[in-house]
């Protein structure tokens, strides 16, 4: 190697990237003679992680001086532990901006394998084996193995020194966050929050932060409050395009508009993500919220015919986001309490439903137990679904619920020997479901004339009836009463009507 420097400057490049600012250590790098430090592994390494933060475009920028140091690996079996792990870690971290998630959760395991050798001494492991596990950690949140990954991300933490730098400590704990929030507890990735957030704000700003960022916006969803986030979102989206966040950071934009009930931004946001989804390979996470996504916003469109292809195709073994909730939800749209029952019963018995996935279905369930008259199972139904949301900090299942149907549970449920925080929760919803009402169901815009067709159909009239009673003709009724239907998303008279009854389109 022309002019070759000694191991301890060799390593000080790499060294030099966990320390100082990117801009430093270019500017170090290059300082030095071409032929030498485009020989020197170290300090090919330290280029390539000067642009580690910069996304898509960064992970472009850092494969020539990661390719030449692998090959320069690859020729040297003396090369120490330390650099032939901080080569698949830096691999595993343009694959995981690239999108190729397989790749970089092989790559970190092979990094984790290298420490493991006798290629690396204590020193490396102690450094470096929290930071594989970190990265790991994060793919594997990708990849929606979201429970393995709690595991990776707390060891990686917990296993962690001085050497762990802020920017990985916040990521980290950013996709740490996240997990919580996918898997149940609100409350408990606040808790993460409360760590990071610190960390955060004596930070400059950068890709690092996006984890946390999007955490924090999907605890204000879960807690019905993601509109306040707005110019947040927007300033998020143009930090993230392009890289491997940013189809998370789309799907709060779906839910930024649901909350808006801004249908054409749900599709638009769904859209894109379909985009990004068929350029990762391993995305199972980003192809479960995207599936979730696509048949609520078609239910909500009343396009039910789509969204049972939706869900019919679906594959999502964590339950992240309950297939066979949404179906339920769906047999409620067209008059069916009864299937949507049969659709829910088995999710309260399945040990892989995260609390999440088991509040939207208690949800449903207790709606479908009013209609169908069974009030103490709907009771017990709330009853759950008020003491997991009282624990978690979460809001947004009783979005799911319609006012009217709404207000008869909160009323039962304060007869009940409630705890403190369920007692508030209680009152809080008390106070706030006429307002609320139902995002996904509620005020089905039909014309005065509908509502007056629908009256009479429900009071027993025929179509030829209400033509005469109204001076119309039969065709005139026969289409408006198919607008009825499509605005209901029902296929029958006693389906249409058992929908707007649960909407509260009806009242008699």
């Amino acid at each position: 190697m022309p002019g070759a420097m000694n191991s301890t400057e060799a390593d000080e490049g790499w060294n030099l990237a966990l320390s100082r600012g990117d801009a430093a250590l270019r500017a170090w790098v290059l300082s030095h003679p071409t032929d030498l430090w485009s020989e020197d592994i170290g300090l090919l390494l330290a280029m390539a992680a000067t642009y580690r933060w910069e996304g898509a475009a960064g992970a472009w920028r850092a494969l020539p001086y990661l390719e030449k140091a692998e090959i320069l690996i690859e020729a040297r079996p003396e090369t120490s532990g330390r650099l032939r792990a901080s080569a698949a870690i830096l691999r595993c971290l343009v694959q995981r901006s690239h999108g190729d998630l397989f790749a970089a959760l092989h790559s970190a395991d092979a990094a984790l394998e290298i420490l493991s050798s006798s290629h690396s001494d204590i020193r490396d492991r102690l450094d470096l084996r929290s930071a594989a596990l970190l990265k790991r950690g994060t793919i594997r949140v990708l990849t929606g193995d979201l429970f393995r990954a709690r595991g990776d991300l707390e060891r990686g933490l917990r296993d962690a020194d001085a050497t762990l730098t802020p920017h990985k400590r916040i990521e980290a704990l950013g996709f740490l966050a996240i997990v919580e929030v996918f898997t149940g507890s609100v409350t408990e990735a606040h808790r993460v929050m409360r760590t990071a957030r610190p960390l955060a704000d004596r930070m400059p700003g950068g890709l690092w932060t996006a984890p946390l960022e999007i955490a924090e916006m999907l605890i204000a969803a879960e807690r019905d409050e993601l509109r306040h986030h707005a110019p947040a979102l927007r300033r998020l989206m143009s930090e993230v395009d392009g890289s491997e966040f940013e189809f998370l950071a789309r799907h709060l934009q779906v839910l930024l508009a649901e909350e808006c009930d801004d249908l054409e931004g749900r599709f638009e946001a769904i859209r894109r993500m379909r985009v990004i989804e068929r350029e990762s390979t391993g995305a199972a996470l980003l192809g479960v919220i995207r599936m979730g996504d696509r048949a609520q916003a078609l239910m909500r469109a009343g396009d039910l015919a789509r969204a049972a292809v939706v869900l019919r195709d679906e594959s999502d073994p964590a339950h992240l986001v309950c297939g066979a909730a949404l179906r339920a939800r769906a047999a409620l749209a067209i008059g069916e309490p009864h299937r949507a029952v049969d659709e829910i019963r088995n999710c309260f018995l399945d040990e892989d439903h995260p609390i999440r996935s088991l509040t939207y279905a208690a949800a449903i369930d207790a709606q479908a137990r009013v209609l169908l008259g069974d009030l103490r199972s709907a009771d017990a139904a709330f009853r759950f679904l008020l003491r997991e949301c009282a624990r978690s900090g979460a809001l947004r299942a009783f979005r799911k619920v319609p006012g009217r149907v709404l207000s008869l549970l909160i009323e039962r449920a304060t007869r009940d020997d409630l705890d403190t925080a369920e007692r508030a929760l209680l009152e809080l919803l008390a106070s706030t479901v006429d307002a609320a009402g139902d995002i996904a169901d509620e005020a089905i815009a039909l014309s005065p004339r509908e509502r007056m067709v629908l009256a009479r159909l429900a009071a027993g009239e025929s179509p030829r009836t209400i033509a005469q009673s109204l001076h119309v003709s039969l065709n005139t009724v026969k289409t408006q009463l198919r607008s009825v239907y499509r605005k209901l998303g029902a296929s029958t008279r006693d389906g249409a009507l058992e929908r707007a009854r649960s909407l509260g389109v009806l009242t008699t």
